[in-house]
């Protein structure tokens, strides 16, 4: 009501002043603002009316926002701009009928940042933003500055902000007089002095002209509001100068000014004063006749006053005399109660606290009087609502204040039970407990109990919110601590509770599961519940061993299906890993614990590894060996499922040998009474499906996809996660950082593996400073999340390359002592890739002479080589040894390299870097000015004498043979034409041809054309090495291998160039395919040759 008719006077004076001055007794000054007489039916629905006209035209004169507005225009340091900020403060207005303190202020300051600087610019020297807010939002603001729309502030603070907003109104428009008339109202209703009033009246005049008899009334009202009778007579007195008639307003406001002012004596000679001008008592001089003995403690005679005239006061004269009531000292409950009694049903029976009561009350609460707010609420009536109405509104409110006039606990907790015993509000509770958890989650117990004591039932989620704050706060003791507290609350934790908000939080605890068993266990989780869950969240972790320990300890059942998802998560990792038993033993022991014994969980789970996109799916080898281990352990599965793989392997690639045997094998381990569940569809087995999810389609199946539901404009956010997914693993990565901006913009949540994705993708994009960021993301976010070892160790490459070496090796150490390191074949080209970092950032910061402290010559790659061996990242291997030799060639030392190769093939039997080495020292002993230049020192001669050392060394270790085909594919990158013939006619020079073939097809890869071609010219008509066109059929295959038919034709050109040479129709019909394919025109020559014209 009080807040309807404040509404109703502030749309007036938006109006014009003119259309103020014809609304009858409108204007409100404290305590008086309730005896008005012009509270009419008409009244406030054209209040309501002017109060929606009053918010559209705020609107419509809003700016919209544009892409640029939204970097550009005013941005607190939250990134929200004021339109945001005022959208807030309007919604939290229509819907509580109050405004946000803080709301405001976020507003206000930023209406200075955008002027507090001088010429246009701000307070830190930028020009100034111009600040999208008018005049009349401005005029609103400060006529909200009272008490029943700012009930938690003091009368100071809100004077404060009034003030502050004033300076901002002057800056942006010319005052008017509705503006000065906003203030009066403001120290009025807040009981605040005006120090000067002829002064305000002297500012006024300027614009607005002299005053008249209605700005006198105001000044009037704020002096008699406060009690200062002194200012009160010297304005009667100017009055009574300009000839303005005392009205009946005036001495009502005389009235309560002397009742302020502690004179009963001149509240009697005022209606003595009124009888004498033949002004008749009404309602209102009796309500404020009521306020007088109210607030000079003496309540007795206005219980009697208010007896003898019960019945004719309206609701705004009995909430006048309620505020009076409440503010003083000893509130006097008889009083209180009649008050109560007269206010009329339809006002007090809503579903809700009234508007008006609901400030006087939050009031009450910051101001230390919650027992008298307290005592308000109980005396008013439980709401009767409606079918559709919700039953848990009433007082939610209040509830909410108590919390933020941190109102102790036990009173809380009363107030909430008296909503509830008095039908006011029968889960009143539940909402003050729900507000602890959001507020001050250590209270929340505290009102558990009281829900408990009430007879009320727990569950499992009330308890949600304190496992992430007290993890947050206390790390996994508090979270045991919590389980603790379920446990003496008796409320059981569910799957969801265990899986989302205790076992992912304790990570550290379930690194010995056996021994975090025993302490859920303690906390009244119990094995049978929780097993599951503990083996999910091992199996994601790559904890096989640990898994099949805590099977072997607890002989509980599990239900099989749960664990599909992980274990085929498991199967990736055994697939690179190539730890195929103890994938089988871990299956078997899962068998062993299922609890439906018919289903076939090892055909379900095989189908599932299988299924669309998996790498599985393609490779019949590695499904063979998954299968042999199995059946080795006597697993078995149904028919179906059987002959499903079979299936899936014919389209694989792979033997015809793999796929008998792999069919033998499933023939062997069928059982027909187990059967394939429910829950295996169709598409599982057969790859294929109407609408296939979006991780069983392929990258341009999710594009299109994508693009789909970005034109019905419906949900994209689990089609961009798998996608960013598949684009770094296939390192399409300028699509990635698309797809990653669209995720940020759209807000995705993201999980670990798309976290760990991103980390991949900035690794890539060696963008170390995100790359780093993105770690301590995940492992802030998700603890028990395990990056894959190539990720790490690319990582580690990522920070030497940044010459951040000690911080790599301290990253590789920390994995290595916490988790067991599988190394070998899974990671080699990435350990590579980490040593040839280290070598090139040797040769960039080493001195001249590296030398250790015993005077030897120092390879630090090979010290990082022995370092990563020794965690288990790596073994010896000739591919890993290369770097270590690379390292001697960066620095430009050709003798110190042959010395480390030397070093290598005696220790390791192993020839690193043996082709490149090899080709290296060729073209130094013919003389190549560039290489010389390269190497310092080094002389052709010795060079001549490196190349012999090192063939000799390539012989011991590999025989003869080989070397003589490694030697020969060196002279055909590096030599002439005429070493290369000489080599091999002598008679007594032989090779391996098997090996040279091999090398051959490997250069072909490479794209080493050149070479090739050399070599094919140099054993021409030398059968017993190499076939001359067996060279060229395998460049051919390569390129279309490849689609590079312009190649293909490039080295046709060169071919037909060789008057000696005669190429194969073979050939020729093999390049005319590839043109074919291409949709090339067939150049006539070509087509001539091949016989196709």
């Amino acid at each position: 009501m009080q807040h309807t008719r404040f509404l109703h006077n502030l749309c007036l004076r938006f109006t014009r002043v003119g259309q103020l001055r014809a609304v009858s007794g409108a204007y409100k000054y404290n305590s008086l603002h309730y005896a008005t007489t012009t509270t009419t039916a008409t009244a406030l629905v054209n209040a309501h009316a002017l109060a929606r006209a009053h918010y559209a035209s705020i609107a419509a004169r809003r700016p919209r926002r544009t892409a640029q507005s939204k970097t550009n225009n005013n941005n607190t340091g939250s990134g929200i701009s004021i339109e945001e900020l005022w959208t807030h403060l309007e919604s939290y207005y229509k819907q509580h009928g109050l405004l946000h303190y803080e709301q405001c202020q976020r507003v206000l300051e930023l209406l200075e940042n955008s002027s507090g600087g001088s010429n246009g610019n701000d307070k830190d020297g930028n020009p100034d933003v111009p600040v999208h807010l008018t005049g009349a939002q401005l005029h609103f603001l400060l006529g909200a500055c009272v008490p029943e729309l700012l009930p938690a502030q003091s009368a100071n603070e809100r004077l404060q902000l009034f003030q502050r907003l004033w300076v901002q109104l002057r800056r942006r428009e010319q005052l008017k007089l509705a503006h000065y008339e906003t203030q009066l109202q403001m120290l009025q209703q807040n009981q605040l002095p005006l120090a000067d009033h002829r002064a305000l009246l002297a500012d006024i005049a300027v614009f607005n002209g002299d005053a008249d008899a209605s700005l006198y009334r105001m000044l009037l009202d704020v002096a008699c509001a406060n009690g200062s009778m002194r200012q009160a007579t010297e304005l009667l007195a100017e009055m009574r100068e300009r000839n303005f008639a005392l009205t009946e307003h005036n001495f009502h406001a005389l009235l309560l000014g002397h009742a302020r002012n502690g004179d009963l004596n001149g509240v009697e000679t005022v209606l003595a004063s009124m009888r004498a001008a033949s002004i008749a008592s009404n309602p209102t001089t009796q309500a404020l006749r009521i306020v007088a003995y109210v607030e000079n403690e003496q309540p007795e005679k206005a219980r009697e006053l208010l007896q003898s005239h019960s019945g004719s006061f309206n609701v705004p004269h009995l909430l006048q005399m309620l505020h009076s009531a409440l503010r003083t000292k000893n509130v006097d409950s008889e009083l209180l109660e009649q008050l109560v009694r007269e206010l009329p049903k339809d006002y007090v029976s809503s579903v809700d606290v009234p508007p008006a009561l609901r400030s006087l009350c939050i009031e009450l609460l910051h101001h230390g009087r919650q027992s008298e707010m307290m005592q308000l609420v109980a005396m008013l009536p439980a709401p009767k609502y409606n079918e559709n109405q919700s039953v848990d509104s009433y007082g939610v409110l209040l509830l909410q204040e108590l919390f933020r006039a941190r109102v102790p606990l036990e009173q809380t907790l009363d107030f909430a039970r008296g909503l509830r015993e008095r039908g006011q509000n029968t889960r009143a509770l539940h909402l003050v407990a729900d507000m602890a958890l959001r507020r001050q989650p250590a209270l929340a117990l505290s009102f558990f109990e009281a829900l408990i004591a009430a007879n009320e039932q727990l569950r499992p989620h009330y308890f949600w919110p304190l496992l992430l704050h007290h993890r947050q706060r206390d790390g996994e003791s508090g979270v045991l601590r919590i389980l603790d507290e379920m446990k003496r609350l008796r409320v059981e934790c569910d799957d969801e509770t265990l899986r989302t908000y205790v076992l992912p939080n304790l990570w550290q605890t379930l690194q010995d599961p056996v021994q975090g068993m025993q302490k859920l266990d303690a906390c009244g989780v119990r094995a049978s519940q929780v097993l599951g869950l503990v083996l999910a969240q091992l199996l994601q972790q790559q904890l096989i061993l640990p898994a099949m320990e805590l099977l072997q300890r607890y002989p509980t059942r599990l239900e099989l299906s749960t664990l599909m998802q992980p274990l085929t998560a498991v199967a990736v990792h055994v697939r690179a890993t190539k730890r195929y038993q103890q994938f089988a033993q871990l299956l078997q022991a899962l068998t062993q614990h299922a609890l439906q014994r018919d289903d076939d969980f090892v055909g379900a789970l095989l189908l599932q590894m299988c299924g669309p996109q998996t790498r599985l799916r393609q490779d019949a080898a590695a499904l063979q060996r998954f299968v042999h281990e199995l059946a080795r352990l006597g697993l078995q599965l149904s028919p179906s499922a059987a002959d499903a793989l079979v299936n899936i392997a014919r389209q694989a690639t792979g033997t015809e040998e793999d796929l008998n045997t792999l069919a033998k094998t499933l023939h062997k381990m069928r059982l027909d009474t187990l059967k394939l569940s429910n829950e295996v569809s169709g598409s599982t087995v057969t790859g294929t499906s109407f609408i296939k999810h979006p991780r069983d389609m392929t990258l341009d199946e999710l594009e299109c996809h994508l693009v789909e539901l970005e034109a019905k404009q419906l949900n994209t956010r689990g089609v961009l996660r798998r996608l960013l997914q598949l684009c770094v693993r296939d390192n399409r990565l300028e699509r990635a950082v698309e797809i990653k901006a669209k995720c940020d913009e759209l807000r995705v949540q993201t999980s670990a593996g798309m976290l760990a994705a991103i980390f991949d993708l900035y690794i890539k994009l060696k963008d170390l400073k995100r790359a780093d960021q993105t770690r301590q993301l995940l492992d802030r976010t998700y603890p028990g999340f395990l990056i894959d070892e190539h990720k790490l160790i690319d990582y580690a490459a990522l920070l030497v390359h940044g010459e951040q070496l000690e911080a790599a090796k301290e990253l590789l150490q920390t994995r290595a002592s916490k988790h067991r390191i599988n190394g070998g074949d899974y990671v080699i080209k990435n350990v590579w890739q980490l040593l040839t970092n280290v070598a090139q950032l040797a040769a960039k910061t080493a001195p001249a002479t590296p030398t250790t402290t015993a005077g030897a010559t120092r390879n630090l790659t090979y010290e990082i080589f022995e370092f990563l061996r020794q965690l288990g990242y790596c073994q010896a291997h000739n591919a890993l040894l290369g770097p270590i030799v690379r390292e001697w060639l960066l620095r430009g030392d050709i003798d110190a390299a042959v010395v480390e190769f030397q070093r290598l093939a005696a220790k390791y039997k192993h020839t690193p870097l043996q082709y490149e080495l090899l080709s290296l020292l060729v073209r130094l002993s013919n003389g190549d000015v560039d290489e010389l230049a390269r190497f310092e020192g080094c002389t052709a001669a010795a060079a001549q004498q490196h190349l012999a050392t090192v063939t000799a060394t390539v012989s011991r270790v590999h025989g003869t043979a080989n070397m003589n085909s490694a030697l020969l594919l060196a002279l055909a990158e590096s030599g002439t034409e005429k070493q290369l013939r000489r080599l091999v006619i002598d008679p007594q020079f032989r090779i391996n041809h098997e090996m040279l073939l091999k090398n051959c097809e490997h250069l072909g890869q490479e794209g080493a054309v050149r070479t090739l071609v050399r070599l094919g010219r140099g054993v021409r008509g030398m059968q017993r090495t190499i076939d001359e066109q067996r060279i060229y059929d395998l460049l051919l295959a390569q390129f279309s291998k490849t689609n590079n038919y312009e190649a293909a034709l490039d080295l046709y050109e060169r071919l037909d160039e060789d008057d000696e040479l005669k190429v194969s129709q073979d050939f020729l019909r093999n390049l005319v395919r590839l043109l074919q394919l291409n949709n090339v025109d067939i150049p006539s020559n070509i087509a001539l040759r091949a016989q196709i014209i």
